[in-house]
């Protein structure tokens, strides 16, 4: 193959240079872009020295010989299946790219460089698709994240590496990526955190053990020279590179985890390689990103170079970063802009430590701002009082210790790059006065136990939260005299809010809770999250908008302007572009706390919500996605669907009407309401992000409603489970209305549809379906007014 037959196939354009980036102990070698998208990238030098980037594109593999690294020059094409998905890796002189198309495994004979290469597709193993490969340092092949659902295969090398033998599997949970060292696989496993596999034996892989975390989402992982930490990333907007301590596989413990600081810690971390105790990290929207990791407890940024004009969003930008040649250039594949050589400085950073205490009890002062540093994000002290931060650059700084509650202290220090300084604090507390809080059923008077009573600084500079005792009051001596909001609930009473000045002479406050159903999030009254979504599950905090690249909002960033507190419900909250924390690979439900219904006449809901359905590349490409969002009420024995949503585009507040339920489930039993949404496309497809806000039941009568929205609306059906057919016994309301009765699969698609002409009667509907579950709707005018779900057995 010629180099002018490559040129046309990838659209290679020529050498050209770059506007000025941010960057900071990294300079610009050379830059080659490309027409086509880039995905991850490795390295590879061949017998005479010569050092090559292996580039992985959406329509295949471009191999570059970086030899004159000033002047990149593509020296092969190895064209593939489109896929926005490659993973590459080496074996000797063999590369081994994957793909989540088809075709299996591309193996690439690299000896023939760079003159000519040999290549051919393998589906080794049953394998059409995978997401990630790896090479170990026993010469072993795991093909990870297989046929789109799967976690890894195993295959040996060593024989013969053209033709790959098969080892073993690993099956218990879907792998995104791994890292090995000495029979040791580092499995990344997204939502299900960072597993240790014991791999002495391929054919029978044992887990050693799982450590999940907080709002996992473990893309990678890689180990320390030393074997003892392993880092991680988490593919989230704003999320961290995490260290962990794995010595002892029992006792994950964690040590410390950076952001870049280029967009303020806004972009996402994708992947994490080790190199001498520095993390060189690509990141989503600003490129790479070196840390000094010698000290893995103090972790410090001390390079970076930013490949990409976005600023926030995933899957945009910098994909793979490559550190390993012996030339010590990093290579670095960013999906819009090309391929980056780069060449980095490494220097170790300048470390501060100590312990914060309080000047009169000497006890730790947790959660103390350490600032005073420019490019570093704002630090903060352990329960334990330790603090860790660092700098790039030797000199003199001033660092300023403040929290709430103490007389903020400033320190001038001198740090050395690879040294480290000690800084012991003592913070002076701030004059204290005790409050008495009391809480009180505003219909019988009687102390409301379990009441939850938050109380917020001024400037949110603090916040306090309590719980009341059986006798309903809390007592608290730590209040700095100043004014305070208050915000005080439970479930089954409606939330309040109220403003104190605390001062000696004024240290008292009586709240009368209402009872009824309210629920506006500034609390937390324990909704239930279910569900199979690998993320944007269900979360309550404060929305943060996302937005599509013309800036123009997509979910908006606030909740109701008008409720208390600024929380909401909503599926995933990282912010950014509308496919970084949505709902991917699954559903998620938000249930509600039981509801007590004896107090009512005639309940209905109400709520505000949002929903955003939108599809990237999958059934419709930009254009309305195929999922909702529903909304059900349940009494343990029935569940009815209220309220279908489906988009596209409901990315502001809707304050939704009142629905009336009680005729749809038994008044005398405890209900729960359902928010549930999906994504039932895999991978990154459809756009799909949803909120809830504002949650109250009310009397009918007090939002003036007449003959409330079809509540008389009837369906009795059998038999139940059913098969072939089932006969249904409808009442309807009389009047010149548009009705029709569907049979829906649990995806929302039409089945069956049968209007209805008289409003009351009887109808029989065959079919031969799978079994499983479906709904039965009532339209009026195009508009679900009725649900009921039945069970078609086979």
């Amino acid at each position: 193959m010629t180099k002018t037959t490559i040129f046309l196939l990838t659209g290679l354009l020529s050498f050209s240079p770059v506007a000025a980036q941010l960057q900071k102990n990294v300079t610009l070698v050379s830059h080659l872009p490309y027409t086509a998208e880039l995905n991850d990238i490795w390295g590879y030098t061949d017998s005479l020295g010569n050092e090559y980037a292996l580039v992985g594109l959406t329509n295949g593999v471009s191999i570059v010989d970086i030899s004159t690294p000033s002047q990149p020059v593509e020296a092969q094409f190895v064209p593939g299946p489109i896929s926005p998905w490659r993973d590459l890796q080496t074996f000797d002189h063999y590369a081994y790219i994957s793909n989540e198309t088809g075709s299996g495994i591309l193996i690439i004979d690299l000896s023939g460089l760079p003159n000519n290469v040999v290549y051919k597709d393998t589906t080794i193993g049953a394998i059409a698709t995978a997401h990630n490969v790896w090479v170990s340092d026993n010469g072993f092949l795991y093909v990870i994240g297989y046929n789109k659902s799967g976690g890894f295969k195993v295959f040996d090398l060593n024989g013969d590496p053209w033709n790959p033998v098969y080892l073993g599997d690993y099956q218990f949970h879907y792998v995104h990526d791994l890292y090995s060292r000495q029979n040791t696989v580092y499995a990344s496993e997204l939502s299900f955190g960072l597993t240790l596999i014991d791999m002495s034996n391929p054919a029978l892989p044992q887990v050693i053990a799982n450590h999940d975390y907080p709002r996992a989402f473990t893309h990678n992982s890689w180990l320390n020279d030393n074997g003892n930490v392993c880092f991680t990333t988490d593919e989230v907007a704003a999320a961290y590179l995490t260290a962990w301590e794995v010595n002892d596989p029992s006792d994950i413990r964690f040590l410390d985890r950076i952001r870049s600081s280029v967009n303020q810690g806004r972009a996402a971390p994708h992947n994490v390689h080790v190199l001498n105790d520095y993390l060189v990290t690509s990141y989503y929207a600003d490129g790479l990103n070196i840390v000094d990791a010698s000290r893995p407890e103090n972790l410090v940024e001390v390079g970076y170079y930013d490949t990409s004009p976005k600023t926030s969003g995933l899957f945009e930008g910098a994909w793979g970063a490559y550190p390993f040649l012996s030339s010590g250039l990093v290579l670095i594949a960013d999906i819009e802009e090309g391929l980056f050589v780069l060449q980095p400085q490494y220097r170790r950073g300048c470390y501060l430590e100590g312990k914060v205490t309080d000047a009169q009890t000497t006890a730790p002062v947790s959660n103390v701002g350490i600032e005073g540093f420019p490019d570093s994000l704002e630090e903060f002290s352990l329960t334990t009082g330790d603090y860790a931060i660092g700098v790039a650059d030797s000199g003199a700084y001033t660092v300023i210790f403040s929290k709430y509650g103490y007389e903020s202290d400033t320190f001038p220090v001198v740090l050395d790059n690879g040294q480290l300084t000690v800084l012991d604090v003592a913070l002076t507390p701030l004059p204290r006065t005790p409050l008495k809080i009391k809480i009180l059923d505003s219909q019988t008077l009687q102390p409301v136990a379990g009441t939850q009573v938050q109380a917020i600084a001024p400037d949110n500079a603090a916040v306090f939260d309590y719980l009341t005792g059986f006798n309903g009051q809390i007592t608290d001596n730590r209040f700095v005299i100043n004014t305070y909001d208050f915000i005080i609930g439970k479930w089954g009473y409606i939330t309040q809010d109220t403003s104190i000045m605390i001062t000696p002479g004024n240290d008292s406050l009586v709240v009368f809770l209402t009872p009824g159903y309210y629920d506006d999030f500034a609390l937390d009254f324990e909704w239930e999250v279910e569900g199979t979504a690998e993320r944007g599950i269900w979360e309550r905090g404060e929305p943060i908008g996302t937005y599509r690249e013309d800036s123009s909002i997509y979910n908006p960033e606030y909740d109701l302007p008008d409720d208390i507190g600024p929380q909401a419900y909503l599926t995933g909250n990282a912010g950014g572009a509308p496919f970084g924390d949505d709902v991917d690979n699954g559903y998620t439900f938000l249930i509600s706390p039981p509801i007590n219904l004896s107090a009512y006449s005639e309940p209905v809901l109400q709520y505000h919500w949002w929903f955003l359905n939108w599809s990237l590349n999958g059934s419709n490409p930009d254009g309305p996605g195929n999922d909702f969002l529903t909304v059900s009420v349940t009494d343990g024995l029935d569940t009815v669907e209220l309220r279908r949503y489906t988009g596209p585009f409901d990315t502001t507040w809707n304050a939704e009407v009142s629905i009336p339920f009680v005729n749809v489930i038994n008044r005398n039993l405890p209900v729960r309401f359902l928010f549930y949404t999906q994504d039932l496309e895999p991978g990154n497809q459809d756009a799909v992000e949803a909120a809830i806000d504002g949650f109250r039941i009310v009397e009918a009568s007090s939002v003036g409603l007449e003959n409330p929205d079809f509540a008389d609306v009837s369906l009795n059906v059998y038999p139940v489970p059913a098969q072939d057919f089932v006969e249904i016994d409808y009442q309807l309301p009389a009047g010149n209305l548009q009705w029709e009765i569907n049979l829906v699969n649990i995806k929302g698609q039409k089945l069956i549809c049968q209007p209805i002409e008289n409003p009351s009667g009887k109808l029989r509907m065959e079919f031969s379906l799978p079994g499983g579950i479906y709904f039965l709707t009532v339209e009026n005018d195009g508009k679900t007014v009725f649900s009921r779900k039945i069970l078609i057995r086979r």
